[in-house]
């Protein structure tokens, strides 16, 4: 995504002060079109009021919205519309924030452009301070305009007592008008005593007056502006609330609070007397809670009043529970203008207030926020693990990992007994939040402690618990050493909860490693073992990988998996929770079945979600995006697998190998370098990991040209492969091995897979359609008849498949085929914008004015696919946003 700048021309910065200079109507740039995001129904809404003809009564219009949510962006557009589609004339008066407001001000910006009499009549009120015949004045020739006219006044907040007077005048005329009359204003800032509060109550009776509200921006407008950014969307929106004039700024900063909001919220603290400038700091201090106005009352003396007087500024809102900042940012930007000795002495006072309330349970992460800021070593040490400890029990799990890592910045004053419960802590809280890095760290500093006091069962179940973060990063040979080392440790002993789990861990890793014999071998001793120690949780982890390992061979199982992983859900059993979620969908998507994957996957994103467990969305996401490439999904499969580049353990995403090979199916360069590092970071050579891959090294070759390539990459996938292998991954790397002209060994496979070696091309393609892979089906017709071929190669030029399309079209020429071999023009592949069939219908839909979730609801897709293929369809037809789309209809 391009740099996103500031909006010239924004209705304001968001906080108060003025923005730059005014654009002329209708010129729109990159930034501006933040603001005009779901913006729609605003914009129908204005249509739909404008009158048609000179006969049809005016209107007015009450456009209300808070500072920079985009209320002059919304208007420009409006008026580039109806100007250039209508034929309306637009006029445009602004109102500005000076300490004594222009008189007329709005009146003046357009005169001109109502004529010489409006003019002089104009020139005479402002002499004569008399404004009765320069309304009438300015009515009449509104009347006599041939067309209709937009007359809109700008920012009217700020207007002077004769401008409200003029828009009160033409209201109550409007019906004899063939006017539009647009009245923008920030309802945040316009007190009960407001001049303008009593303008709308004398609007409101008249049925010809309306009220249209510009809302903030959604959690997915955001996300689609920082969309290639190396910024978390959802803490974007958190920060912004929304704000299309913080989204800009923050972006354009990169980070961080940017400096025309930091002088913006300057500049509206000026205008606060000292009481509630302190209340505001105090404010700041103690942050977003319910409780901050009954802390900074007393913080702070007379904090009532500088309270109220903030509110009537426009800088604090209250929702009738809690009084706080207006978004985030400014909330940061009063922060960074309090003197460092002055932060230091709020938030000792707002410790001192928590701690003495008596009610420090309910507060243990402020405690912890504002002791860390006081510099209060004791009670950071005292409340970090007991604030760990309530944030680990509601599922936050991030927030948990958090709290510990401070308790552990001062291990040195713990006991030993206690630095060992924090660091077990520590790490598991980082496993379940998915930072992997970091729970490795604290086990391998678990595991030293341990062993350095010859605990030897805790050493042991520190082995375990290693050895399965080790795998899940890619660190297979090492985690396995470990998991074998944990049972020698173990075993020992005398039978233990420890020893159960350490059985279960080498079922887990078996299965993972595609070791079928060695996943019988330790499952009975692991069920036998819980069933004597009542250990239901390893019971079914247990149960869960043998059922899946035997589901591999037999098709049958889904059903069991999913109970058990709802009785794990259920019971709250979360250790086991991330990988069991994870793994169904991702066994269907390598199984190659899309149609059973991404319904999984949805579930297991949910779960994911639901459970604070954020760090595992990106396996998740490579699951996706593979499903989505078999699926014939091609632009959500990238979309998808872009979507999660900046995650750390990208590395290890299924997604890159994705991109890998949608850029070798499309002819791009850089195909190998992405099939490169995926393959790169697996260690070791596992065909139930690392199949996929070589799936898409010998596809990738083959495209090329290069039969020999694809054969070597796809025989080194067969490596290792026994009879109880995965049919579906041995089967497939098999084919390419034969469709490559080579003589793929004997091994189990999948029927479709079966049917393709033994040469019933047709029965294969079949299978592969039922299945729902449509690009297989047209790799089988290859191998068919003149019609066959000719389905094949439709099906890969719609797909945007040319290099299987030049296979085909050359399969066709060597048949004696000469029609439609040759390539088509780029320009007319499949239609204008090259858009696929299920984007064309996303278009048209689209078109129609259908949200996402109409979308998702007409063409039975998730709400999630659909975004992907909006995104797509927006950047293909050459738009920013939905706006701009339905505006260029004509």
């Amino acid at each position: 995504m391009s740099q996103v700048n500031r909006p010239i021309g924004s209705d304001a910065d968001g906080t108060g002060a003025v923005s730059g200079g005014k654009m002329a109507m209708g010129v729109i740039d990159q930034s501006e079109q933040t603001a005009l995001l779901e913006r729609e129904t605003v914009l129908a809404g204005l249509l739909r009021e404008l009158p048609a003809t000179a006969q049809r009564p005016g209107r007015l219009v009450l456009l209300s919205g808070e500072a920079g949510v985009g209320k002059t962006s919304v208007v420009r557009r409006f008026g580039a519309i109806v100007s250039d589609e209508v034929g309306a004339r637009v006029l445009v008066g602004r109102c500005e924030p000076l300490v004594t407001p222009r008189p007329l001000g709005p009146l003046v910006d357009l005169a001109a452009q109502l004529g010489d009499s409006v003019e002089r009549a104009l020139a005479r009120a402002l002499i004569e301070s008399s404004g009765h015949q320069l309304f009438d004045c300015v009515l009449a020739e509104l009347q006599r305009s041939a067309a209709p006219t937009v007359l809109v006044f700008e920012d009217v907040h700020w207007a002077d007592e004769a401008s409200l007077d003029l828009i009160r005048f033409l209201a109550r005329r409007i019906e004899t008008v063939p006017v539009l009359i647009v009245i923008t204003y920030r309802g945040d800032e316009v007190g009960r005593t407001h001049p303008l509060t009593v303008l709308l109550g004398d609007l409101a009776p008249s049925p010809l007056v309306r009220r249209i509200a510009v809302d903030r921006l959604s959690r997915g407008a955001v996300a689609e502006l920082a969309w290639g950014r190396d910024l978390d969307p959802d803490e974007l929106h958190r920060v912004t609330g929304g704000n299309p004039f913080f989204v800009t700024e923050a972006l354009a900063a990169g980070g961080g609070v940017p400096p025309t909001v930091r002088a913006a919220v300057q500049g509206r603290l000026a205008r606060l007397s000292m009481t509630a400038h302190a209340t505001v700091e105090a404010l700041a201090v103690i942050g977003p809670t319910e409780e901050a106005a009954g802390l900074a009352w007393r913080i702070v003396p007379g904090g009532r009043h500088g309270i109220a007087e903030a509110l009537e500024n426009g800088l604090l809102q209250s929702d009738g529970r809690a009084v706080g900042f207006r978004h985030e940012l400014a909330r940061l930007a009063v922060l960074d203008l309090i003197p460092m000795f002055r932060r230091v002495e709020l938030h000792r006072a707002v410790l001192a207030e928590l701690v003495d309330g008596g009610r420090t349970s309910d507060h243990l992460a402020q405690i912890v926020q504002h002791a860390e800021q006081a510099g209060d070593d004791a009670a950071l040490l005292h409340y970090a693990p007991l604030a760990g400890e309530r944030a680990a029990a509601v599922g936050s799990h991030r927030e948990a990992a958090a709290h510990f890592e401070r308790a552990l910045g001062f291990a040195e004053q713990l006991s030993g007994a206690d630095r060992l419960a924090v660091l077990a802590s520590a790490r598991r809280e980082h496993y379940l939040s998915g930072d992997l890095d970091a729970a490795i760290s604290r086990g391998r500093q678990a595991l030293a402690a341990h062993q350095g006091v010859k605990d030897r069962r805790a050493e042991g179940d520190c082995l375990r618990v290693l050895s399965q973060m080790l795998w899940s990063v890619g660190q297979t040979e090492e985690g396995r050493s470990l998991a074998v080392q944990a049972l020698r440790v173990l075993q020992p002993l005398p039978p233990s909860a420890e020893l159960a789990r350490a059985y279960a861990n080498m079922v887990e890793l078996s299965f993972v490693t595609g070791d079928s014999i060695s996943v019988l071998r330790y499952e009975q001793a692991a069920l036998d073992l819980a069933e004597t120690l009542e250990l239901a949780d390893v019971a079914a982890s247990v149960e869960y990988y043998a059922t899946a390992a035997r589901l591999q061979v037999s098709d049958d199982g889904w059903a069991e998996l999913i109970e058990i992983r709802d009785r794990v859900v259920a019971n709250g059993w979360l250790e086991q929770l991330p990988i069991l979620t994870v793994l169904a969908p991702g066994l269907a998507a390598y199984r190659h079945d899309p149609s059973r994957a991404i319904p999984l996957l949805d579930e297991a994103e949910a779960l994911v979600r639901d459970h604070d467990m954020w760090g595992f969305l990106v396996a998740v996401s490579g699951v996706r995006a593979y499903a989505l490439l078999q699926a014939g999904d091609w632009v959500a499969a990238e979309a998808e697998a872009e979507s999660m580049r900046c995650d750390p353990q990208w590395g290890g995403n299924l997604g890159v190998a994705v991109l890998g090979l949608l850029r070798a199916r499309r002819g791009d360069p850089g195909a190998w370098s992405d099939l490169d590092a995926a393959l790169a970071w697996y260690l070791a050579p596992y065909p139930a990991r690392v199949g996929p891959l070589f799936e898409a090294r010998a596809e990738a070759a083959w495209l090329a040209g290069d039969d020999e390539c694809a054969i070597a990459e796809a025989s080194r996938g067969l490596a290792g492969v026994v009879p109880m292998s995965d049919p579906w991954q041995a089967g497939s790397l098999a084919c390419w091995i034969y469709r490559a002209g080579g003589s793929p060994p004997t091994g189990p496979a999948a029927e479709p897979y079966a049917l393709e070696l033994s040469g019933h091309w047709d029965a294969a393609a079949a299978a592969y359609d039922q299945r729902g892979l449509p690009y297989d089906a047209a790799l089988a017709r290859l191998d068919g008849d003149v019609d066959a071929v000719r389905d094949a190669l439709a099906t890969f030029t719609a797909l945007g498949a040319e290099p299987a399309a030049d296979r085909a079209r050359a399969r066709l020429r060597a048949m004696g085929e000469r029609r439609g071999t040759r390539r088509q023009r780029a320009s007319t592949r499949r239609n204008e914008h090259a858009l696929t069939d299920r984007q064309q219908d996303v278009l048209e839909l689209l078109r129609d004015g259908m949200s996402n979730a109409k979308i998702a609801q007409r063409l039975v897709l998730s709400r999630h696919t659909v975004s992907h293929h909006v995104s797509a369809v927006l950047g293909k037809v050459g738009v920013a946003s939905r706006t701009e789309l339905l505006a260029s209809r004509s």
